[in-house]
């Protein structure tokens, strides 16, 4: 059968890629689809975006506006979903005309499968425990501003990371990047201009959040922006380009020190961190570079520090944050901007209903916990939290098992999940933002389940083989 259907192979694996392809550019792009509908808003009179003309400032009523970019993610997330399902269709074909090769390295499918396996396991948690604990208010419909129910939280590992991952060659994965930041940029340059020249009636946010509701979530955003950029710059060989990106990195952690959220900070800076130590000895060339891309960011801090306090002066308030904490937790409430008091309803609440969780956003005491895995446990009980973080060391640590052996794109996907993991410790998961995640999450994955395929039972000593490292090594 192989040999008969040889001449399809080439045509599902194109369909495959371009399906992954529009995927996670819908994706990506949201943020300026949600800028363009806005200016339609505006120029047609339909919503509702609040602004204040006589005060010269913006603010946010959870109006139309917020439920527009609801919507709006609904539908990306309907056109991400199609999109895996005609993967899922092209791969289950390929593995029918090619059984004889699947038959023979079943064990390594498998293996490669397993966190589709795991987070299968997670949405199945999920329904199971709403259905055991009963349907609370905001699990089936969205709530007014966190904007997600039990099934974007179900359908997202299938959804985003499922196509994030069958972008399997580099040149398409270089230009999901090249979109991603040249998109952000556009963006960034505008909240710059709406923080600091003349408010932007298309943000209907906190000043400085660009179309985000909240400074915090556009941070999240550019936790992951930002660390791409910088990767970019860090592989990029030629003078210009490497100028263009470095010039996109200021400008985004321009916009994040103007934004004032610490955690996604301490995110970009911890990823860089990490990456400037495994490139010293493995690549001292990149090991120069992510020095200067870590310079970048303190010339801006320097520079910034006649605007705004930067985040030198936040990182030294934590730190007697943490003293506070240490030696009298009991009256902390307000170290790290109340996080620390949401931290301990949600472990309150979570002791209430270790299980079956409390339903999304169900609970009278304090706020949503600005800490993914404590916000999942507090919605979902431990198992259903377990299973998550049980999929997410599969991927991550695959993929940290085999970095000296990932292809620059994967090592750049890699760092982009890390800067996002790490700032989810700090943050929460929203609408407009976990995608972001997923998408990186299963681009990171794609080499790794790629290579354990090739590799069978092997996998530990297989390469990515030298087209895995052709299109970002020339840049």
């Amino acid at each position: 059968m192989s040999e008969k259907y040889a001449a399809l192979k080439p045509k599902l694996e194109k369909v495959i890629q371009i399906a992954a392809f529009i995927g996670v550019a819908v994706a990506i792009l949201s943020p300026m689809f949600q800028w363009a509908e806005r200016l339609y808003m505006l120029k047609t009179g339909t919503g509702m975006i609040y602004y204040d003309h006589l005060e010269n400032e913006q603010h946010n009523r959870m109006g139309d506006s917020v439920e527009a970019y609801q919507i709006m993610m609904r539908l990306i997330q309907s056109i991400s979903a199609l999109m895996a399902k005609i993967i899922a269709g092209a791969a289950f074909i390929y593995a029918l005309i090619s059984w004889d090769r699947v038959k023979g390295n079943i064990k390594g499918y498998i293996k490669a499968a397993a966190p589709l396996i795991i987070f299968g396991a997670y949405v199945a948690g999920i329904y199971i425990v709403t259905q055991i604990r009963g349907v609370t208010e905001f699990d089936i419909v969205a709530h007014f501003y966190m904007g997600e129910t039990i099934y974007e939280f179900m359908r997202h590992p299938f959804t985003y990371f499922f196509c994030g991952m069958f972008v399997l060659s580099e040149k398409p994965r270089k230009l999901l990047m090249y979109i991603f930041t040249v998109s952000a940029m556009f963006l960034n340059g505008a909240s710059m201009i709406d923080k600091w020249v003349v408010a932007n009636k298309c943000f209907t946010g906190l000043k400085g959040s660009a179309i985000f509701n909240n400074t915090n979530h556009y941070c999240y955003y550019l936790a992951v922006a930002a660390v791409c950029m910088a990767m970019l710059f860090i592989y990029e060989k030629r003078a210009v380009y490497k100028t263009f990106h470095g010039a996109n990195l200021a400008l985004a952690m321009a916009a994040m020190i103007s934004a004032d959220s610490l955690g996604p900070y301490i995110a970009v800076v911890m990823s860089l961190v990490m990456f400037a130590v495994f490139s010293r000895k493995n690549d001292r060339e990149s090991f120069r570079s992510a020095l200067c891309a870590l310079g970048i960011i303190l010339l801006i801090n320097v520079m910034m520090s006649a605007l705004v306090d930067t985040f030198i002066a936040s990182i030294i308030r934590t730190f007697f944050d943490l003293g506070k904490v240490i030696t009298d937790p009991e009256n902390s409430d307000e170290a790290g901007s109340g996080r620390w008091e949401l931290w301990k309803n949600a472990v309150e609440h979570i002791k209430r209903r270790p299980l079956v969780g409390c339903g999304i956003e169900n609970y009278t005491v304090g706020g949503t916990p600005h800490n993914e895995p404590l916000q999942y446990a507090v919605n979902f009980g431990i198992p259903v939290t377990l299973l998550y973080l049980a999929g997410v060391t599969v991927v991550m640590g695959e993929a940290a098992a085999k970095r000296k052996k990932l292809p620059r794109s994967g090592i750049l996907c890699f760092c982009c999940a890390t800067s996002y993991l790490i700032s989810s410790m700090l943050g929460v998961a929203i609408f407009y933002t976990t995608p972001f995640w997923y998408i990186f999450l299963g681009m990171t994955y794609a080499e790794v389940a790629k290579s354990i395929v090739r590799g069978g039972e092997k996998s530990d000593k297989s390469t990515s083989g030298e087209e895995n490292d052709t299109i970002l090594k020339k840049v």
